[in-house]
Order: structure tokens, then sequence, then C-alpha cells
């Protein structure tokens, strides 16, 4: 079976939970800056049923907190959990596929695609609290 017939296509992206919690005072204006940090898995789903398909799924935890200047935490921090959830096509089997998930290459290209659709996500949850987010990055 030639490798590109193996190919797994993003076929959904869920928000599983978002926590903000943005107790800063307005006044009088401070200096801030995010620090964000992820938390990244991957893993093989295997079809329980012969008639499924093989899943792989992608989760990304971002987690941003705000700093003043000084280096103290500031008060407003933010947790968001999202699941991409990729399909093979139909009759590849985890025994084709499970040698490449393995490798690096293999995982960023999974990894690729749902991180900047979460961090899309997270970005807008952020501005939508009051937190001027354009800075962060889109990417991994």
């Amino acid at each position: 079976m030639e490798v590109r017939a193996q190919r797994p296509h993003l076929v959904s992206l869920r928000v599983t939970s978002f926590h903000g919690d943005n107790t800063a005072l307005a006044s009088p204006p401070q200096s801030l800056h995010l620090e964000l940090s992820q938390d990244i898995q991957l893993g093989l789903v295997p079809a329980a049923d012969p008639e499924m398909r093989l899943l792989a799924m992608v989760s990304v935890q971002l987690n941003a907190k705000a700093v003043s200047d000084s280096g103290e935490l500031a008060g407003p921090q933010f947790v968001g959990s999202y699941e991409g959830k990729f399909q093979y096509p139909e009759g590849v089997q985890e025994s084709d596929v499970a040698a490449r998930f393995g490798t690096e290459l293999y995982q960023y290209v999974l990894v690729a695609q749902v991180v900047p659709l979460a961090m899309t996500h997270f970005r807008r949850e952020l501005q939508s609290m009051g937190v001027d987010a354009r800075h962060l990055p889109l990417g991994i």
C-alpha cells in the first residue's frame, strides 16, 4: 500500500474545556505579559469494530498566566484543552502506520494541523476576557 493512501485526515477539533480567571484590577493600568506553556499528546485509537476506521488523536492543553514585569504572578490565568481527531482511510490497520507514527516528522505533521486551530480559539477567548493576546504565536 502506498504511503500517501495511508494519510489521515483531520475530521474534527473539539474544545474539551476552557477556564479563564481574570481578577486583575483595571486601574491603575499594569504592564503585564503572558507566559504560555503547552502540553501536546498523541495516540492511535485502534478500531474496536472491523467496520470502524483507525483514528489518531492529538490532545493539546494550553496554559497562559499573566506576569508583571517584576516576575510576579498578576492574577489572570487561563487553561484550554483541545482534541483533534484524525481518521485514516478504509483498510488502514494499526500495523501499517505504527512504525511511522513513532517518528518525530510524522507526529509533527499531525500536531501542526491541530495547534494553530487550538491557538486561534485560545487567543480569541483571552481577548474576549480583556487580555491582549495578539502577540501569542499561532504555531507550535
